[in-house]
């Protein structure tokens, strides 16, 4: 599968909206109509509101038919690709997560630096701000890998440890590289930092030259992920970037299977809000490009 890039349609020079960004508006406003988003509880929200993954699902399982035709589904829209770099980044930014989320990421930028070849990347670590609840740092993947670990830059800097050795600052089995941690503060001190909140952070604390960024994070969270990374970057800074991940092979705990069809409907969810939010932001960049006034855009 091709990886996710930016459709030329959407890229015109004069600043408007384009037939690509129309057809943008377009279908996220149809698919809206599938389901009231912000209603938890559903089989689109097994998080029941929460930000992140809950151990018990609120959803009710669902059944075997439905459960393949989800995955089938889940696999056209990328949510099981991994991806694959075209260029030849200069910075890999790893994005953070829960339980193994950080080490199978660090491994997958690894990978990818070790299939492209490519020379002294610098690597970052980009974390949220958030302490790990009780399940999640006394979970067996958890005290596996990072056993002392009572945050998530805790995981992040574990699993560079880990992959790359020697604190995850030096070189590990033919890996010459820089690695930092960035970590983003909860925007209103409660809250933990969105996708979004943490590349907008690490793209104002990039070099200059740190472009093109190569983004590593799991299979399911890609398209969502991506579509964050076009605001974020993209938009708002002008920066080249790809995203990959780790194979879909690799598991979020040891012996667990792959991921349930609520999780699939929870991230496909997760991209059609994005791309609401990608659709409004187009929209309010063509308007400032036409020289509307900012009350036109609400």
């Amino acid at each position: 599968m091709e990886p996710l890039a930016w459709p030329d349609a959407l890229d015109e020079a004069d600043g408007a909206l384009g037939d690509g960004g129309a057809r943008l508006v377009a279908v996220v406003d149809a698919l809206r109509e599938i389901c009231d988003w912000s209603l938890p509880g559903t089989a689109w929200d097994y998080r029941v509101g929460g930000e992140r993954p809950l151990d018990a699902h609120g959803a009710s399982p669902l059944p075997d038919v439905t459960a393949t035709a989800v995955a089938e589904r889940a696999a056209a829209l990328g949510l099981c690709s991994p991806g694959r770099l075209r260029a030849r980044p200069r910075t890999l930014v790893v994005l953070g997560g829960r339980r193994m989320a950080p080490l199978d990421r660090v491994r997958a930028a690894a990978r990818a630096i070790r299939s492209e070849s490519l020379a002294a990347p610098e690597i970052v670590l980009l974390s949220a701000s958030r302490t790990l609840d009780r399940d999640e740092r006394e979970s067996p993947e958890v005290r596996a890998y990072a056993p002392r670990a009572r945050s998530e830059a805790d995981l992040m800097l574990a699993a560079a440890e880990h992959v790359l050795g020697d604190d995850g600052r030096g070189s590990s089995g033919g890996i010459d590289s820089r690695v930092r941690l960035v970590e983003a503060p909860a925007p209103d001190g409660v809250r933990r930092a969105s996708t979004y909140d943490t590349l907008e952070l690490v793209a104002a604390d990039l070099s200059t030259d740190a472009a093109p960024l190569g983004l590593v994070t799991s299979p399911t969270c890609r398209p969502f992920q991506y579509l964050e990374a076009v605001r974020a970057l993209g938009l708002l800074h002008e920066l080249p970037f790809e995203l990959v991940a780790h194979p879909p092979a690799w598991p979020a705990a040891p012996g667990a299977p792959p991921a349930a069809p609520q999780v699939y409907l929870q991230e496909i969810r997760s991209a059609i809000q994005a791309a609401g939010r990608l659709a409004d932001a187009l929209i309010a960049d063509a308007g400032v490009a036409a020289g509307a006034p900012p009350a036109a855009l609400a």
